[in-house]
């Protein structure tokens, strides 16, 4: 997948490549903020590809700078897209992208804990949507001292009451978290249904050169080593064609220095209404 043009200092032009005919979008990118990763590259993509699956007024969970939000809001057929994040420099810059983008009055932007707005205008916002949602999208990091996961859940659990019969969520969710966990992640949150992967990368490095991923790995290790359920990383020495766990995933990096691999992807659930 081809990266954003890096353009002046702070700036990503999110290109053609990527987007379509949605490009060319350009995202402010200060210090302090969220970066794009290859994570939001391949939901960017997704949204451009999945455009059927956008209309309505939606939500974009863990907004950032508001690349998603941004994207969305392009569609013809989407007539609002709230952003929530819980920093409150990534809301300011996403308003920002959002007035130099041309989208401010399709998108908006709430300093927000998951769907609680922090101030009375905000949650006046959200409980008028009540019932009423079309979709969310939500590219969420890992949640630290657990299994990855708890970010993912709190986007499905959170949106229950918000979205109406039939919406959908669009989640990223790679693919080292394995099956088990992805469809499990339905069945934790009543009303949901797992239907299928609707963008994927190719096999890439789940790359241990990054801080942060070298921490995930870690975190995975524990988490299988206190009983939860095993990762599936792509295997380096087969191209990805064999499986291994986050442990031997681990132990493979520290002994050669190979990173283990992955795929980002996005995973379609859709809402079929409260179950009575």
């Amino acid at each position: 997948m081809n990266p954003p043009e890096e353009s002046a200092a702070g700036r990503v032009v999110i290109p053609r490549t990527i987007i379509g005919s949605l490009a060319p979008v350009t995202i402010r990118q200060p210090t302090g903020t969220y970066a794009l990763t290859p994570a939001s590259r391949i939901t960017l993509r997704t949204i451009a590809d999945h455009r059927e699956l956008f209309n309505g007024v939606g939500i974009d969970w863990g907004c950032g700078t508001g690349c998603l939000a941004i994207v969305a809001a392009k569609l013809p057929a989407v007539k609002r897209v709230i952003g929530l994040d819980k920093i409150e420099l990534n809301v300011d810059v996403a308003e920002r992208n959002a007035i130099e983008n041309g989208c401010s009055s399709k998108a908006v932007f709430l300093h927000s804990d998951s769907y609680l707005p922090s101030t009375a205008a905000g949650r006046k916002m959200l409980d008028e949507l009540v019932g009423s949602l079309d979709f969310v999208v939500a590219n969420p990091p890992a949640s630290p001292g657990d299994d990855g996961f708890s970010f993912r859940r709190l986007v499905l659990s959170g949106a229950r009451e918000l979205l109406k019969d039939g919406a959908v969520v669009l989640l990223q969710i790679s693919i080292q978290y394995s099956t088990a966990r992805i469809e499990r992640l339905a069945s934790e949150s009543p009303g949901f249904m797992h239907e299928k992967t609707v963008g994927s990368s190719d096999w890439v490095e789940f790359d241990q050169g990054r801080s942060d991923l070298r921490h995930q790995l870690e975190e995975y290790a524990i988490e299988e080593q206190r009983g939860g359920i095993e990762y599936t990383f792509g295997d380096p020495r087969r191209h990805g064609q064999s499986s291994i766990n986050a442990r031997e995933a681990l132990d493979l990096f520290q002994e050669t220095g190979a990173s283990p691999l992955t795929r980002w992807q996005v995973h379609l659930y859709r809402y079929r209404g409260a179950v009575v």
